[in-house]
């Protein structure tokens, strides 16, 4: 393989694990319900961890609406030309025989659709997509300059705007994002205790430095991650973080990946995500907003958080 993909490798494998069809079809008997590592969880350690990371916070934003328009204009001045509709009338021999049927494609004919249409309300459109103010929208539709190809193809033109505007606020949400604790509010630790975890043992790995005595892996970066973690001896615990462990973003729930307590010359608690490359985070996906903001929760916290693409980086 060439050195240059070697950084994407694990993530295209798992992507197309995905579409081998043995991989989504399971066996329901297939399935175990996994134990709690008593010596793990009622270690001193782990408390002082779990203490460290179980506060629940609340979010606020801020961002410059000028910034927004500003960066919103350039983005639709370089979308791609909007295209009338146009209707594709495909003409065949069809003949039917002992084998079946059969279909010879004779002529294809593609003609502009008719355009005499009531345009739709393009700023009660736009509005109720990005929740921006009608100002702001006009400023944006004006400045950018694109409003005389709105006839030609008018609900083409306003996705494009309003995915264009959506993403545009997103990233500028992300960046001015801040949390703060919320007093009383945290994940309890006894829900490991009352929670019966069944697992499909298809994508589970022993282990015996965790909460449980497996861990439940979603791709080949988290397995070899977890063998990893679990054969070090400066690891003293680690755990893959459960569902219902959350943090509130403006783009839907994050859920952490791995909370680890690792002794060196002190003793660290640590917050990774593990991904396929080291430079996730500046991707602009949902998922990479998502782990932004999971960054400045735990900075909130005062809690050491990272994404690592091995268990080596820990």
């Amino acid at each position: 393989m060439n050195p240059e993909f070697e950084d994407i490798k694990s993530s295209v494998t798992d992507i197309m694990k995905k579409y081998i069809l043995k991989n989504r079809i399971v066996n329901k008997n297939d399935r175990r319900t996994l134990k709690l590592n008593k010596q793990v969880y009622l270690d001193p350690e782990f408390e002082k961890l779990w203490n460290k990371i179980k506060q629940k916070t609340t979010y606020s934003v801020e961002f410059e609406t000028e910034e927004l328009v500003k960066n919103s204009v350039k983005t639709i001045k370089e979308m791609e030309k909007i295209q009338p509709v146009k209707v594709t009338t495909y003409q065949a021999n069809v003949d039917i025989g002992v084998s079946g049927v059969d279909a010879k494609l004779t002529k294809v004919r593609e003609e502009a659709a008719n355009n005499q249409m009531i345009l739709p309300d393009i700023l009660a459109y736009l509005q109720r997509e990005t929740e921006l103010t009608r100002s702001t929208l006009v400023n944006i539709l004006k400045t950018a300059g694109r409003l005389k190809e709105f006839p030609v193809n008018p609900q083409r033109f306003m996705s494009g705007v309003s995915e264009i505007v959506k993403r545009e606020l997103n990233r500028l949400i992300i960046d001015g994002i801040k949390y703060e604790k919320i007093a009383g509010q945290e994940y309890e630790m006894r829900l490991f205790e009352e929670e019966e975890v069944i697992r499909y043992l298809n994508n589970l790995i022993d282990v015996k430095h965790s909460v449980y005595d497996a861990i439940e892996f979603e791709s080949e970066v988290e397995k070899k991650f977890a063998q990893e973690l679990d054969s070090r001896t400066d690891i003293k615990l680690f755990l893959k973080l459960p569902g219902w462990f959350k943090v509130e973003t403006p783009i839907g729930s994050y859920n952490p990946d791995w909370a680890i307590v690792r002794h060196n010359d002190r003793t660290l608690y640590l917050v990774r995500e593990t991904k396929s490359t080291k430079d996730f985070e500046k991707l602009r996906t949902s998922e990479a907003h998502k782990v932004r903001c999971g960054r400045k929760h735990f900075e909130s916290l005062g809690v050491d958080f990272g994404v690592v693409t091995e268990a080596k980086d820990v």
